[in-house]
C-alpha cells in the first residue's frame, strides 16, 4: 500500500466514524448517548478521544508507594529538565539555521518531521504507532504521578488518535496547580519531559546491549544476514542472493555491519568503478575482443559481440607507456565477468598497485552503473558462489533488507534481533522528540507553563507579575515561532 491510499483509507475511517456519530446522535438516539457518556468516547473531525478514570486509582498507588523515592526522582528531573532547556532552544535554532545553508554544507537534522511513506517506511507503520504512543503514555504518567505526590487531584486520563497520530494526556486542574509555590509547581510541569528522557536513556541502553545480550543466540559483527528481497530487486536470480545468505565481503572489502555495507554502497556511487587485479594469462586466454570498439551513447565502451550476457569489456586502467609490461595488452578486452572477477587478487585504481603479472581492468559501464562482487556464505558456515551486481548500488541498498546478527541456530527467526533494534530506535527518536518540544516555551505545550514558572521563581524577588508575564509573553511568542518554523521548513524539505 503507497503512501496515497494509506491516508486515503485512514481519512475514509474518520469520516465514517464522525458521520456515524453524528447521524446517530441527530436521531436523538439514546442508548447511544449514553454509551459515549459512559465510556468516555468522544468522536471529531479526523480525531477520536477516549477519557476514563479507570487508572486514577492505580495512579494514586503508585504516587504514594515510595513517596521519598519519588519526592527525590522529580526533585532531579526538575533539575535536569532545566539544565536542558536552553539547550533545546538552541537546537531549535541551529536546526533552522542549517535548513538555509548550501545543500552541500548541511549536517544531519537532528529534528524532522517523521511522514509515513515518505521518510517512514511502510512496513514500520506498527513500531511508528507502538512506540509514540508509549512514549506519550509515559510522559502523561509522569505528570499523573508528580501531581497526586503534590496533593493536585487528577480528573481522569485520556487516549487520542488525530488523524495518524496516537497519544495521551491527562487532565489536572491548571488552577491548582497555579496555586503551588514555583518549584512545586515545576515538579509536576517538568515530570513529563524527564520520564521521555529516561525512557531515552532505557531504549538507548537496550538497544546498544542487544548484542552482548544475544550473544548466546547470535553472532554479530561477523557478517550481514539478507532478511528479505523485494520482488522486484535487481539482486534476485539464480545465481543472485538469497535470505539467508551472509554477506562478507563487496568487491573485497569486509563488511562487518551496516554502517560498513552503506558506506560502501555510498563510495561505490561517488567513486567512479573500482578495477580488479586481473591475471595476464587469464586476459590471454579468454578475451574475445571485436575488431571495432565503439562508444555507446551512455558512455560506454562496446568492445563484446553482444551475442553472450555473461561477457562485459574492461578497460586497462593504466597508460601503456607507464605499465611495464603491458605492451601486449589491448586498451580493452572482452571477459567473461564471472571469471575475471574471480580470478582477481584484489580491487584496484591502476596497474601500479596490483601484483606481478596482472593488470588493473574496469569494466565499461553505463554512468550509474557498477559492478559489484558479493562474497556470501550460507548460515550453516558453508561457501557460496560470490554474486555479480551489475547495476546501480541504490537499487541494491533499497530491495535487500539486512541485518548484522547471524542466528547460531536454525529455529531462530532472522528478524528478532533488528526488531529489537528498530523499536529501540524509534523509541529513542520519538520519546527524545517529545522532550525537546516540551521544553521549548510553546503555546499549549509544557514549555509554556514550565518557562512561566522558571520566570516566577527567578524573577519574583526582582519583577513584579505584571512584568514577569510581558516576558513570558515574548519568550512564549519567540519559541512557538521557532517551532512552527521548524515544522514549515522540515515538511517542506521532505515534500
Amino acid at each position: 500500500m503507497d503512501i496515497v491510499t494509506f491516508l486515503a483509507v485512514i481519512t475514509l475511517i474518520h469520516a465514517a466514524f464522525y458521520f456515524t456519530d453524528q447521524f446517530l446522535k441527530s436521531c436523538m438516539n439514546v442508548p447511544y448517548i449514553y454509551f459515549l457518556e459512559n465510556v468516555g468516547i468522544t468522536i471529531k473531525p479526523l480525531q477520536l478521544h477516549w477519557f476514563t478514570t479507570a487508572f486514577n486509582r492505580s495512579v494514586t498507588k503508585w504516587a504514594l508507594w515510595r513517596p521519598k523515592f519519588f519526592k527525590i526522582w522529580f526533585t532531579v528531573g526538575v533539575i535536569v529538565v532545566g539544565l536542558l532547556l536552553l539547550p533545546s532552544i538552541f537546537l531549535l535554532i541551529s536546526t533552522l539555521v542549517n535548513h538555509f545553508r548550501p545543500v552541500q554544507e548541511q549536517t544531519v537534522q537532528a529534528l524532522q518531521p517523521v511522514v509515513p511513506g515518505i521518510n517512514l517506511p511502510m512496513k514500520e507503520l506498527s513500531c511508528y504507532f507502538f512506540t509514540l504512543l508509549m512514549a506519550s503514555i509515559i510522559h502523561e504518567a509522569g505528570h499523573a504521578i508528580a501531581a497526586v505526590k503534590e496533593d493536585v487531584h487528577v480528573n481522569g486520563l485520556g487516549f487520542l488518535l488525530m488523524f495518524i497520530l496516537p497519544g495521551a494526556y491527562v487532565d489536572v486542574p491548571t488552577e491548582e496547580i497555579r496555586t503551588l509555590t514555583p518549584f512545586r509547581q515545576l515538579k509536576i510541569l517538568c515530570a513529563g519531559v524527564w520520564h521521555n528522557i529516561v525512557l531515552v536513556l532505557l531504549a538507548l541502553g537496550i538497544g546498544l546491549s542487544t548484542p552482548f545480550f544475544l550473544q548466546p543466540f547470535y553472532l554479530h559483527g561477523h557478517g550481514l544476514t539478507v532478511m528479505q528481497l523485494t520482488q522486484d530487486s535487481p539482486a534476485r536470480g539464480p545465481t543472485g542472493l538469497e535470505v539467508g545468505d551472509v554477506i562478507t565481503s563487496v568487491n573485497k572489502w569486509t563488511v562487518a555491519s551496516i554502517v560498513d555495507w552503506r558506506h560502501y554502497l555510498i563510495k561505490s556511487i561517488s567513486s567512479d568503478q573500482m578495477g580488479f587485479c586481473v591475471p595476464e594469462s587469464v586476459v590471454h586466454t579468454y578475451d574475445e575482443t571485436i575488431h571495432h570498439a565503439f562508444e555507446g551513447a551512455d558512455g560506454s565502451v562496446q568492445c563484446c559481440s553482444g551475442d553472450s550476457d555473461a561477457h562485459l569489456c574492461f578497460e586497462l586502467m593504466e597508460d601503456k607507456e607507464l605499465d611495464t609490461g603491458v605492451a601486449a595488452m589491448q586498451p580493452f578486452s572482452c571477459l567473461p565477468a564471472r571469471m575475471a572477477v574471480s580470478m582477481s587478487t584484489k580491487t584496484c585504481i591502476n596497474s601500479r598497485s596490483c601484483p606481478t603479472d596482472t593488470h588493473c581492468l574496469a569494466p565499461s559501464l553505463k554512468n550509474a552503473s557498477r559492478l559489484l562482487q558479493i562474497s556470501r556464505r550460507g548460515i550453516n558456515g558453508k561457501h557460496k558462489e560470490d554474486v555479480l551486481y551489475l547495476g546501480p548500488p541504490v537499487y541494491l541498498y533499497h530491495t535487500v533488507t539486512l541485518t548484522s546478527y547471524i542466528p547460531k541456530f536454525s529455529f531462530l527467526s532472522l528478524t528478532w534481533p533488528n526488531t529489537i533494534e528498530v523499536y529501540c530506535d524509534y523509541m529513542v527518536k520519538f520519546s527524545g522528540a517529545l522532550a525537546v518540544l516540551n521544553m521549548v516555551p510553546v503555546v499549549y505545550l509544557d514549555g509554556y507553563w514550565i518557562f512561566g514558572a522558571v520566570i516566577d521563581l527567578f524573577l519574583a524577588p526582582w519583577c513584579d507579575q505584571v512584568t514577569r508575564k510581558i516576558i513570558h509573553v515574548i519568550v512564549t511568542i519567540i519559541g512557538t515561532m521557532l517551532l512552527f518554523s521548524n515544522i514549515l521548513i522540515g515538511v517542506w524539505s521532505i515534500i
